[in-house]
């Protein structure tokens, strides 16, 4: 297992984004997702990210099979729909093994030596924070729904919508809207608005791990850039 400096990730989703932006969806874009899963298998986050790489397995074999075989409106749609999966899969597979991996101290210790304003720093460090809460809050939620036998079937929403509605999404609106407070607390009391500059005890800096990877990346998109062009 590696560990990468939080710095370096963020400039593989920069590449990752202009990867997506410039070279067309094709052989390249299954190179690149396969690069994002040994990473992520790489950073400790192997399950996830084989299961992310799997999904797009999947929608990629019905591109090839089943999406010629369909014609008219639905034809298009699913094209549609797949080609704006295909352009966003990278950068979503890619920030959430980034998310997964990155703590909040090592993130705002990196931002500090690159001496990035605070007004983007912040922000950044919260939503890192908020979607892990979040998502163990939805977990309390779908416990609760299932100890009164409701559950997110389509089917069961057809039968009970309103039903749904209320053990659903109300909960999970309250649930968003505390939990972004309760975060927002913490920051504070933890001194996130502190103007001078921030120290820390972790070793945060660029190794030659770090060098390597992006320069497979950045190799991968220069030959995908020459290839396409």
């Amino acid at each position: 297992m590696i560990a990468l400096d939080p710095r370096s990730k963020l400039i593989l989703i920069a590449i990752t984004v202009l990867f997506s932006m410039l070279i067309p969806t094709g052989i390249f874009t299954c190179i690149w997702i396969f690069l994002i899963t040994l990473l992520g298998m790489f950073l400790g986050r192997a399950w996830k990210t084989l299961r992310a790489a799997f999904l797009f397995a999947a929608l990629w074999l019905v591109s090839v099979y089943v999406l010629p075989q369909i014609n008219g409106t639905a034809h298009t749609s699913l094209l549609v729909w797949l080609g704006l999966v295909f352009k966003c899969y990278p950068c979503c597979m890619l920030a959430g093994v980034v998310i997964g991996t990155t703590q909040i101290s090592e993130f705002m210790a990196a931002m500090a030596k690159w001496n990035a304003p605070r007004e983007v720093v912040i922000p950044i460090a919260i939503i890192f924070r908020y979607f892990p809460a979040l998502k163990e809050d939805w977990n309390h939620i779908r416990e609760a729904m299932a100890l009164r036998g409701i559950s997110l079937s389509p089917i069961c929403f057809l039968k009970n919508p309103s039903v749904v509605i209320d053990a659903l999404y109300l909960p999970v609106l309250v649930t968003a809207s505390k939990t972004a407070d309760e975060l927002s607390a913490s920051a504070i009391t933890r001194g996130i608005e502190n103007p001078k500059k921030r120290t820390s005890r972790l070793d945060i800096k660029f190794r030659l791990i770090d060098g390597a990877v992006m320069l497979i990346f950045l190799i991968v998109f220069a030959v995908a850039q020459v290839m396409t062009s």
